[in-house]
């Protein structure tokens, strides 16, 4: 067999194997729906189908299913009422896909909209016309979630869910095999890459999960998982403290690590309560000269104590009824609101062009004019460069769906034949790689096939093609003009975000020092903070045009070591570590620092600033003067850091 053939013929068996569940669910819901309930009712199927792809390989709870069944539920009620009234129609496509993505989607998670509102615009665009039509769809829903939730059950069951070493057990079994590398400058390489990893998974889980979240045991142990993971970034982003490195602190990482793979196996048995004893007697003994290697032994520690005791609480009777973090939701919908925010700015996008398609295809007196709507939901992405390409890219698969098509269609003698090559297209776009120029084939064959059975071949193709060119001009327009996500104007918006969120971080320090904080809060700070920074780097290692780059990355590695620094203070003082005699002269300082820091940081404030830090805790005294040293080291990049 031919090098090139082989190579085709290997990724093709892959794309293939990887999509056999989501194809084999297609099928099988296609099938059911067409047998009991008629054609007019599969296109239910495509859109069940997008929620078994992104769930089939994710643990499922009761609470997802039952979300899905009343969100769903309540988008078809209101896509029923859109298409009642011409004002109705461009109510609520203005309201629900905005309210889809300020809720469901982040500029970490962009495409979190996507399976719900597909939901709500497929169903607006080919409505029931009777209450009784209405009530048919309503069971025809209903089913398909009973189905794909015995499906998810199912291959749960026999196949499970890949691992992941976002658990308590996983995560301590690979700090203890990260530690020791610590120590070898030879295998830092090795030692970022396993550890950027995991941080980024953290990351990418941590603020997926955070909007409308519940407050509960497992997840007060997910923040601490995740705020332990954060203890160990305080060293990998440089290695200043090599200096430091001598052999009492060496012995004191190795015993670290030691002691976390001899936690792992006692997790949730009786000995549970005997290693969290041995965690308090290792922090008592551990006496590490003042430096970072000390803050990170004692504060990993302290947090691994705090964690093990949340831990042991799990198996007690859980609360009936959890509690809403207000705090969390409050924040994130402050974060979102700013009409500089990702999630505003592709809300707004996403409702201009559905009210003005679905308009358009309310008045329009043609048929099949939903499918101007539709294409414009498919070509409207998030990035406006990813909308660019995906307009090009969309109508020469289109172009190659419809010949394709039209030499095809009439060999296909019967409708048992005709069902068969629309579902072997369909099974072929999912083995296919969204937004590619090859993926449209598919679905096009797919979707005239279905349509040529009711309209003229030649009729559909033709309108196929034009309203997708109508669909195609209007992305572009509502692109161009109308709250535009370019990638350059979100990063410097990600710069701005980045040091906003050190002013917050210091308000929570602040109520710290009089109340109990919330950990949760401050993990969904450290995540969002942590992702920001992510991008950041991520663009500026793609634009190496980008003016002042190199400059701007020592600003964000400062930024990051800074936050580091808030991170280590917000666990202090969550600890109990500052006296309350001295808790009015740091409140004090907090004060002046948020004052003269932020927005734009004045030097003529640094030495009086440093000369206030008096604290009997060293490791408090030291993160503040080095927190201030690296806010000072900044001065030097203010022409290039967009206050």
């Amino acid at each position: 067999m031919p090098e090139p053939v082989a190579s085709w013929y290997q990724t093709f068996t892959r794309a293939f194997r990887n999509a056999f569940p989501i194809i084999l669910f297609f099928l099988t819901a296609f099938c059911t729906v067409y047998l009991f309930f008629g054609l007019s009712y599969v296109i239910l199927v495509s859109i069940i189908t997008v929620f078994f792809q992104g769930r089939y390989q994710q643990n499922n709870s009761l609470w997802r299913y039952l979300r899905l069944l009343f969100l769903g539920t309540l988008l078809l009620l209101l896509a029923y009422l859109s298409s009642r009234s011409l004002m109705l129609c461009i109510l609520l496509n203005i309201l629900v896909p905005f309210v889809l993505v300020f809720t469901q989607s982040s500029q970490f998670n962009p495409k979190g909209y996507f399976s719900y509102a597909m939901l709500f615009v497929f169903l607006t665009l080919m409505p029931p016309t009777t209450p009784t039509e209405l009530l048919t769809e309503l069971v025809v829903f209903w089913f398909c979630v009973c189905l794909l939730t015995v499906s998810l059950w199912g291959y749960r069951y026999f196949f499970g869910v890949p691992s992941t070493p976002l658990t308590l057990d996983g995560t301590l079994s690979e700090l203890a095999e990260l530690i020791p590398l610590l120590i070898y400058p030879e295998r830092q390489r090795e030692l970022e890459q396993r550890f950027q990893q995991l941080l980024h998974d953290f990351h990418q889980l941590s603020y997926h999960q955070n909007f409308f979240s519940i407050q509960s045991r497992e997840t007060q142990v997910h923040d601490m998982v995740a705020t332990l993971v954060q203890r160990f970034s305080y060293l990998i982003s440089d290695y200043e403290w090599r200096g430091e490195l001598d052999q009492s602190r060496i012995s004191a990482l190795e015993e670290l690590s030691a002691f976390l793979r001899e936690t792992v196996p006692l997790l949730d048995t009786p000995a549970q309560a005997r290693q969290l004893e041995a965690a308090q007697q290792l922090l008592n003994r551990m006496s590490i000269p003042e430096g970072r290697i000390r803050i990170f032994c004692r504060s990993l520690l302290h947090m691994l104590i705090l964690l093990l005791r949340t831990r042991g609480a799990l198996s007690q009777p859980p609360r009936a009824v959890h509690r809403i973090s207000w705090g969390e939701l409050l924040q994130q919908t402050r974060l979102r609101l700013s009409l500089e925010s990702f999630e505003m700015r592709f809300a707004m996008r996403l409702s201009i062009v559905m009210a003005l398609s679905c308009t358009i295809s309310y008045v329009l007196p043609i048929t099949h004019s939903y499918w101007i709507p539709l294409n414009a939901f498919l070509l409207l992405q998030p990035s406006c460069e990813d909308s660019s390409y995906r307009m090009k890219t969309r109508p020469i698969g289109t172009l190659i769906g419809c010949c394709i098509e039209f030499l095809v269609y009439p060999f296909l003698p019967s409708v048992g034949v005709q069902l068969l090559f629309a579902l072997v297209m369909i099974s072929l776009m999912y083995c296919s790689t969204p937004g590619t120029w090859y993926q449209p084939i598919f679905s096009t064959c797919y979707a005239l096939t279905l349509t040529s059975m009711t309209l003229n071949e030649t009729t559909a193709i033709t309108l196929r093609i034009v309203y997708l060119g109508a669909a195609v001009i209007l992305v572009f327009l509502v692109n161009r003009f109308f709250f535009p996500i370019r990638k350059e104007a979100l990063f410097t918006h990600n710069i701005k975000a980045l040091f906003s969120l050190h002013n917050r971080y210091w308000d929570i320090i602040r109520k710290g020092l009089s109340q109990d904080t919330e950990l949760s809060v401050s993990c969904e700070i450290l995540t969002h903070f942590h992702m920001l920074y992510e991008e950041c780097v991520a663009y500026l290692k793609r634009a190496s045009a980008f003016p002042l780059r190199n400059d701007l990355q020592t600003v964000l590695l400062t930024l990051w070591h800074m936050f580091s620094e808030l991170e280590q203070m917000h666990y202090m003082v969550r600890a109990k570590r500052v006296d309350p005699e001295e808790k009015p002269a740091i409140l004090d300082l907090i004060s002046a620092i948020q004052k003269d820091l932020y927005p734009i940081i004045r030097y003529q404030d640094f030495t009086p600033l440093k000369e206030q830090i008096h604290c009997r805790d060293k490791d408090l005294a030291y993160l503040l003067h080095e927190y201030l040293g690296h806010a000072e080291s900044l001065l030097q990049y203010k022409a290039c850091i967009p206050f």
